[in-house]
């Protein structure tokens, strides 16, 4: 399937978060559609009024330029614009998101946010149980408070379960399956449930206001 809420997420994974932050998405969000604004030293951006600290952008920002660099990536100034533009459309998108599961009544609790975090392989040891101190180094080297961290988290782990309701809600037709020449059930469901998310979000950016603060200056 072309996972809508994965396929995009390029830059910002890259080494050190790749496999880690999945669950959002973002389609056809390009920074121009943004438009341009005063820069305000603690926040990247406004979304619907809620706004997004530097903090986030620039913790990520660094953090990847720092893996690229260990891995002998050579940065470009078209490498560092990429990875500056994904890093901020990933921050917007998953605020989005965020957003619209609180109006759809999708919550995260602190226990499933909890047994996130503790089954991730980075975070476990030898014995294969969870390492404070693992998760501890992780988020040093990302520069992220536990708290922040968590936070863009739980955003992306309800932006995952929306990705189910959807799914589980999406039927192909008999119609359906003879206009796309397959019988294979569960690819077209999963096909189908991708273009309600497509259109779905592109909805959802129209409808809202987002307002970007970053400059080159500060990037």
């Amino acid at each position: 399937m072309m996972n809508f809420f994965r396929k995009h997420k390029v830059a910002i994974i890259l080494v050190i978060l790749i496999g880690f932050f999945g669950g959002t998405f973002i389609a056809g969000f390009g920074v121009s559609t943004f438009g341009n604004s005063a820069s305000s030293f603690d926040t990247v951006a406004v979304i619907n009024g809620k706004k997004i600290p530097y903090k986030y952008y620039y913790s990520l920002y660094n953090s990847t330029l720092g893996s690229l660099r260990q891995s002998g990536q050579e940065l470009t100034d078209e490498l560092i614009k990429l990875t500056q533009n994904q890093i901020l459309r990933t921050l917007v998108q998953d605020e989005l998101i965020w957003q619209q599961t609180k109006k759809y009544g999708i919550t995260v609790s602190d226990n499933e946010l909890a047994q996130d975090i503790q089954s991730y392989p980075y975070f476990l040891n030898a014995n294969e149980q969870f390492d404070s101190r693992n998760y501890y180094q992780f988020l040093n080297n990302l520069r992220m408070s536990p708290k922040d961290f968590e936070s863009l988290r739980r955003k992306q782990i309800a932006a995952n379960k929306l990705q189910l309701l959807v799914a589980s809600a999406t039927q192909v037709t008999k119609s359906e399956m003879e206009s796309l020449g397959s019988s294979n059930i569960p690819e077209l469901t999963q096909i189908k449930a991708n273009e309600i998310l497509n259109d779905w979000f592109d909805t959802v950016k129209k409808n809202s206001k987002i307002e970007i603060l970053l400059d080159d200056n500060r990037a």
